[in-house]
């Protein structure tokens, strides 16, 4: 293995600190930010297996993301409550946290949006092709049917009536103006000329759609049951016979699924040798799976590094703690943490080079609980005293890369590799810089984040860290 390099290594770096909680929020009076709203809003999706981005976009028509009026009154129009301007005539909801409770307001518009979808699965108003929830387009008549099922949102009658826009129209709108994505519409020509059309009518898909990012399930995974319904039904079969009552949080495994049917992706889930059955993707909450337990970190349920994560965290790599913050940006300090702990878990005496030891002005700068793991690295040569000037900035990758390179060799089958060729925006990058680019890319620790596109300069988040640390220590066990 190579001996650790001491090159001295500069990083541009800008703080960007994002701690939201992911529970039921109560703001009393006082409006979230639209950042705030929507963090909340894509936490709510992603447990309902909804595209995000129509109920950020419902929440956007609905109320411009303003829950309260400014003397801190909820917003309430007619019998339109909230956020979601959600309508409790049939008292399906609880009124008061309706009002107060931003969190349940949203977790209500999401069920009436379910509600509406179902109405169009099983035919009690038109639907889209083979009403695959994860196809944005297939939404086209639950967003009419969330507004009332009305004629006045037939878009063959804009030019002949009083509104400019349909419902439908001013969710697309918002989605392609807020959230740059390109909703194609159903063909209108198999609307009828005014009014609703036949419950019976199922238009075809568009030839071109979006995916809604619905996150799906595996076998083995633990779930329970969730969302503002007070029970749910487990189901002989997919769509099938009613075959047992839960209650909320009930506790079970996937054992079967995921199955497309009437519109909805279908888990049988055991609870125990007489409970089990059929149940809606969207009525379960992940919370961890039967390789890692249940997950430590409340935020990494929905999160495509969950696994790699909880690998670190049983190697002691990674911490305990309520969340992990996968999406946040990496720090310096943390970033030696996690290559400190990779390393001893790895079996790499942390090695002494002749540098003294780190000054004390250095180690004021670094939080107590990070400073043994930053001294370690910072004595053993990879990294030198001005990587530790801001221990709190951001890495960048091709910072990760350069600490990489101090780690590892290229072999000689890709020593006339030009990495230029494969990541075609590191051109203007030093030399130092392309080299550690090419050896974290040959060696399998670092990729490319999009195709022809290293984006050297972007910073590397905590989830992505805790894959390149899983990586090393892979690489190094089998070296």
């Amino acid at each position: 293995m190579k001996i650790f390099k001491t090159t001295a290594r500069k990083i541009i770096l800008i703080i960007f600190v994002c701690i939201l909680a992911l529970n039921t929020i109560v703001y009393a009076g006082v409006n979230p930010s639209r950042q705030e709203i929507e963090f909340i809003i894509d936490r709510v999706a992603q447990k309902r297996a909804i595209p995000p981005t129509l109920l950020k976009a419902i929440a956007r028509v609905e109320s411009c993301y303003e829950h309260f009026n400014k003397d801190g009154s909820p917003k309430i129009c007619g019998s339109n409550i909230g956020l979601m301007q959600v309508n409790n005539n049939n008292g399906a909801y609880n009124n008061e946290k309706l009002k107060y409770d931003i969190g349940y307001n949203i977790e209500a518009g999401a069920d009436v949006l379910l509600n509406k979808w179902s109405m169009s699965s099983y035919n009690s108003v038109s639907s889209v092709g083979n009403m695959d929830p994860n196809i944005i387009e297939n939404w086209y008549f639950a967003l009419w049917a969330y507004n009332g099922w009305a004629g006045s949102n037939n878009p063959n009658m804009i030019s002949s009536y009083a509104k400019k826009y349909t419902y439908q129209q001013l969710i697309y709108d918002i989605i392609e103006k807020e959230y740059d994505k390109k909703i194609n519409n159903i063909d209108f020509s198999y609307l009828p000329p005014t009014g609703k059309p036949s419950r019976s009518l199922v238009v075809p898909t568009p030839a071109n759609i979006n995916g809604g990012d619905i996150i799906l399930y595996e076998n083995g995974d633990y779930v329970r049951t969730d969302g503002v319904r007070e029970k749910y039904y487990l189901r002989d079969a997919p769509a099938g016979k009613y075959i047992h009552d839960v209650p909320v949080n009930q506790l079970s495994t996937v054992v079967d699924g995921p199955i497309l049917q009437n519109g909805y992706y279908w888990y049988k889930v055991y609870i125990n040798d007489n409970t089990e059955g059929w149940i809606e993707r969207n009525f379960l909450h992940r919370t961890g799976d039967v390789e890692y337990g249940r997950y430590v970190f409340e935020d990494i349920s929905y999160h495509w590094a969950r696994k790699i994560i909880m690998d670190l965290y049983g190697k002691d790599i990674i911490s305990g703690a309520e969340y992990f913050n996968p999406d946040n940006y990496v720090s310096k300090e943390e970033y030696c943490v996690f290559l400190s702990k990779s390393l001893s878990y790895s079996g790499i005496d942390m090695v002494k080079t002749d540098k003294q030891q780190m000054a004390s002005e250095f180690i004021e700068n670094i939080h107590p609980w990070a400073v043994k793991y930053v001294e370690n690295v910072y004595e053993s040569g990879l990294v030198d005293k001005e990587y530790l000037l801001n221990p709190l900035e951001n890495v960048t990758r091709k910072e990760a890369a350069l600490m990489i390179e101090s780690l590892f060799e290229i072999s000689q089958e890709f020593s006339s590799l030009e990495i230029k060729n494969i990541f075609l925006d590191i051109g203007n990058l030093s030399p130092e810089e392309i080299s550690a680019i090419k050896t974290a890319y040959t060696n399998g620790i670092m990729s490319g984040k999009s195709s022809g596109a290293f984006r050297p300069d972007s910073y590397l988040t905590r989830a992505e860290a805790a894959v390149i640390m899983a990586k090393i220590s892979e690489k190094i066990c089998i070296s």
